[in-house]
C-alpha cells in the first residue's frame, strides 16, 4: 500500500514538473525529477517501532536462491530469493527424549520469507535491523552432447568397450 502511494506521489510530481517545464522553458531544456524528502533517507529500522525484544531483532539471516528440486524438471522454483534465519549461537536446541527428534526454543527457525529480487530481500533485512549475508547461486555448465559423437573418428588407440 505504501509503495503504491509513493509511486502515485512520484508520478504526480514528475507530471507537474514536466508541465511546468513545458510551459516556462524552451524545448531543449532538461527536466529534473522531483524526489520526496522521505525517499532520500535510509530506511527506518523496524526495531524502533516494533517493540520486539533484542534477541529477535539482532539476528543473522541468510539470503539465497533455493536450488531446483531434483525430482522435478521445472525451473520456476528457483526464480525467487529466500531469506531464512541462522541457528542461534546459544545452543537453544536439544534432543527430545521421547522420540529423539531435534527440538528448539527458537521461534524464528522455521520462518522462511520469499522475495522476487535479491535487492528486496537485502532491503527488508536491513530495515528489520538484521545482519545478513548473501549466497550467490551456482549454475552448472551444461556441455552439449550428441549421439553422433560416439562414432566420431579419434586418432590413436581404438577404445575397447565391453558390454558384459
Amino acid at each position: 500500500m505504501l509503495r503504491v502511494v509513493r509511486k502515485q506521489y512520484a508520478q504526480r510530481a514528475l507530471a507537474a514538473a514536466r508541465q511546468m517545464s513545458s510551459n516556462s522553458t524552451s524545448p531543449g531544456t532538461a527536466v529534473t525529477e522531483v524526489v520526496h524528502p522521505a525517499h532520500q533517507r535510509e530506511p527506518l529500522p523496524a526495531e524502533v517501532i516494533s517493540g520486539a525484544p533484542s534477541s529477535l531483532t539482532k539476528r543473522t539471516v541468510r539470503i539465497y536462491r533455493p536450488s531446483n528440486n531434483p525430482m522435478q524438471s521445472g525451473k520456476n522454483a528457483n526464480l525467487k530469493w529466500r531469506l531464512d534465519f541462522d541457528a542461534l549461537e546459544k545452543g537453544d536446541s536439544w534432543e527430545n527424549p521421547l522420540m529423539g527428534w531435534q527440538s528448539t526454543a527458537d521461534p524464528m527457525s522455521p520462518v522462511r520469507l520469499d522475495f522476487t529480487t535479491k535487492e528486496d530481500a537485502i532491503h527488508f533485512a536491513e530495515k528489520q535491523g538484521w545482519s545478513h549475508y548473501v549466497q550467490e547461486p551456482q549454475f552448472r555448465a551444461i556441455k552439449p552432447k550428441s549421439y553422433k559423437h560416439n562414432f566420431v573418428y579419434r586418432p590413436g588407440k581404438i577404445p575397447m568397450v565391453h558390454t558384459k
